[in-house]
């Protein structure tokens, strides 16, 4: 009985070591098997992959790039311009010390409105030495007249009467030029009422804009000592702009008067600026062989600015051919400050490429760098691909 009990605890020790020994030894192999599974492969940059629905809603067609000859509308390249009478230099009309400055580079400021204050000892003068015209003269006009009252009556002889009225006639000469005095200096004939009423001559004189427009420039700080020659403030009118474009003489027929025109400019690539061609210059320039034609843009939103770049096509115009290669315009969508397109990589797949265009001509943009003739580019619905890639692109940022 003994035995057969030890017999039994030594079978059941060696049934649990066993299983001790099975469980110690699938743990590994359970990991080494999460270790084997293979990761997804990394799309690589720039390549955007639709879901199947989202391919189909897309409608992704492509395109080839093609060698052509194309001819475009007639352009040119040229500085955006304020117009003529669109700018005002504004500077003092006598010397004086300035004591106010009311305008800032940027703002926009109406006709008439005060820019600055400058104190003119000149001007003080000149109203003291009116008013003392202006009373002398006011005394001669009044015993002229009484002389010939008395005259008449005989009570004053003829000559004295003759005499008076020379005197107030010299008076009142006196009193008209230090009234056009004045006037040369800016008072008006209101302000000259004013002050004449109020009998005193305050030597502060208004700066003004002659023109509503916005202040680009400032060449003045307090207590600063000018000259009627001095520029204070620049002001200019863009609510619409110029460009000067060279048209070539033998091109000069397809350009007239009124002629829509359209201007691009590098800070919003992909916005058109519509125009009219307002004049053609009377002279053939002997360097150029060009002859400037004037375009004026409409400018509201004060997006143009003097000094710019611009790229104008006028409608309606044939332009030299040009022999390259040409992608749809279609299939360019900008990316920041460049332009690019998406090229097919995979089933689904498409690999964003920066590009560098030449010459646009409608449908069809030159290719200068980039891509080469043969390749397929996705011409309709490249815009949900950049989107798609920017959202992608945005979430790996955020991880």
């Amino acid at each position: 009985m003994t035995a057969r009990r030890s017999w039994v605890a030594g079978a059941l020790l060696g049934a649990l070591a066993s299983a001790g020994c099975q469980s110690q030894t699938s743990e590994p192999e359970e990991a080494k098997v999460e270790e084997a599974r293979p990761e997804a492969a990394p799309l690589g940059a720039g390549v955007v992959e639709l879901t199947p629905q989202q391919a189909t809603s897309a409608r992704i067609a492509t395109g080839k790039v093609e060698r052509r000859q194309q001819a475009g509308a007639l352009s040119a390249t040229a500085q955006i311009q304020p117009p003529a009478d669109g700018v005002a230099r504004v500077g003092p009309r006598l010397s004086g010390r300035v004591t106010s400055i009311r305008a800032s580079v940027g703002e926009q400021v109406a006709r008439g409105e005060v820019l600055a204050i400058v104190d003119a000892p000149d001007l003080g003068q000149a109203k003291a030495d009116y008013l003392a015209a202006l009373a002398v003269s006011k005394v001669a006009r009044e015993t002229a007249d009484r002389e010939k009252v008395l005259a008449e009556k005989k009570i004053s002889s003829e000559r004295d009467w003759r005499q008076a009225e020379a005197e107030a006639t010299k008076t009142r000469a006196e009193k008209e030029a230090a009234e056009s005095r004045l006037h040369t200096m800016g008072i008006s004939d209101a302000e000259l009422g004013r002050f004449k009423a109020e009998g005193h001559y305050v030597s502060t004189m208004p700066v003004t804009s002659p023109i509503a427009g916005l202040v680009v420039e400032r060449s003045v700080t307090l207590g600063q000592m000018l000259e009627p020659a001095d520029t204070l403030f620049v002001v200019m009118d863009l609510r619409q702009v110029w460009v000067l474009v060279d048209v070539y003489e033998e091109d000069l027929h397809q350009v007239k008067v009124g002629q829509d025109a359209v201007a691009r400019v590098a800070a919003f690539r992909d916005k058109p600026f519509r125009g009219k061609v307002e004049n053609i210059g009377a002279v053939v320039e002997s360097a150029t062989r060009a002859v400037k034609v004037r375009v004026v843009l409409p400018n509201p939103e004060g997006e143009l600015k003097p000094g710019m770049f611009a790229t104008v096509e006028m409608a309606g115009t044939t332009g030299q051919k040009v022999d390259g290669v040409f992608v749809p315009a279609s299939a360019v969508q900008r990316d920041g400050d460049r332009s690019i397109v998406f090229v097919p990589k995979g089933e689904r797949q498409y690999q964003r490429r920066a590009v560098k265009l030449g010459r646009s001509t409608g449908d069809w943009v030159q290719v200068l760098e980039g891509l080469t003739e043969g390749q397929t580019v996705a011409t309709s619905g490249s815009f949900i691909l950049k989107a798609e890639l920017e959202k992608g692109e945005l979430g790996g940022d955020e991880g």
